[in-house]
């Protein structure tokens, strides 16, 4: 939550703080090009107002434009080092970026000043996770649910990082605490119908799965991982067309090509099999050059924890 509170006095900065609380209510509403205008009308009368900034840049990062919001933070701290909402929006968005290890010292300025914030810990705890640091994962998701402990995101989080290390039954465990607080929190049914998945426990995961998709019938994880559960019960024609509601979603997603192409080829239907397959081999053509690419870039940087990520990303594709 952005804080409200700026510590300036006068009516200049009362006009400010007038248009920065109507970006705030309308950011609350999920109308962020309106609060957009609202944060910049803020800073037209008071540039110096770091709220203002945070709300600004927090509305561009809900916009998908995470360079922007990297910026706007780094403005508001330039008035407001102290301002720990700047540094956990920056981490968010650096973590958008793919600069996880940038996310992380972050997320530790935010500590710093505030060590009982649980939203840096669930950050940085995400950060180690999407550097492959699972075991730090949970230690910064145990923290936060210590401070937090209907924290939804880091029951979730935390269930992730087990699920990484093969630990099934106490990632489901952590899906199951978020469902008992909020059972319509279709993250945590998304991922425990994933977790049956690789359990095996494809029945089990296509009722979990089912739940997700009475909540939003058009996610397209959720469709693609019920056509793969389908798919492995050898129930092919309802996997195609599942797998099919989701590529006509996105059609970038290669391991659901490949699932298509599994099923069409065991009912016979040989050239959509094929069809398919092509399609799931251009992706990964892509995916492993932009991998390698990006990989290089970040050794070059020395950032050797996020090139290490990438390479294994890479593999991941590889090995598929």
């Amino acid at each position: 939550m952005i804080q409200e509170s700026t510590g300036e006095t006068g009516s200049h900065s009362r006009s400010a703080l007038h248009y920065y609380n109507e970006g705030l209510a309308l950011g609350r509403e999920g109308r962020h090009e309106e609060a957009l205008t609202l944060f910049n009308l803020a800073l037209a009368v008071n540039p110096a107002l770091a709220s203002a900034w945070v709300g600004r840049g927090f509305a561009l990062g809900k916009l998908g434009r995470f360079p922007e919001e990297i910026e706007c933070c780094d403005r508001a701290l330039s008035f407001d080092p102290a301002c720990i909402d700047a540094w956990n929006y920056k981490g968010f968005a650096l973590g958008k970026l793919g600069r996880f290890e940038e996310k992380v010292a972050c997320c530790d300025h935010a500590l710093a000043l505030d060590p009982g914030n649980a939203a840096a810990w669930n950050n940085k705890g995400v950060a180690f996770g999407m550097l492959g640091r699972y075991e730090a994962e949970i230690r910064c998701c145990d923290r936060a649910l210590d401070l937090r402990p209907r924290y939804l995101s880091a029951w979730v989080n935390k269930g992730y990082a087990l699920g990484k290390l093969k630990r099934y039954d106490e990632e489901i465990s952590c899906y199951n605490r978020a469902l008992k607080i909020y059972p319509f929190y279709v993250s945590a049914l998304l991922n425990r119908g994933i977790a049956c998945i690789n359990q095996k426990k494809y029945p089990e995961a296509l009722e979990t799965l089912d739940c997700a998709l009475a909540i939003n019938p058009l996610h397209l994880q959720a469709l693609y991982r019920k056509g793969l559960a389908l798919s492995m019960l050898g129930r092919h024609d309802e996997a195609i067309h599942c797998l099919q509601q989701a590529l006509s979603l996105d059609a970038t997603i290669a391991d659901a090509w490949v699932v298509l192409s599994n099923s069409c080829f065991a009912l016979g239907r040989l050239e959509e099999s094929a069809r398919a397959f092509d399609q799931a081999y251009y992706i990964d053509i892509h995916d492993v050059r932009a991998g390698i690419v990006r990989g290089l870039s970040l050794l070059k940087a020395k950032k050797f924890d996020d090139a290490l990520c990438s390479f294994s990303n890479v593999l991941g594709i590889l090995r598929r």
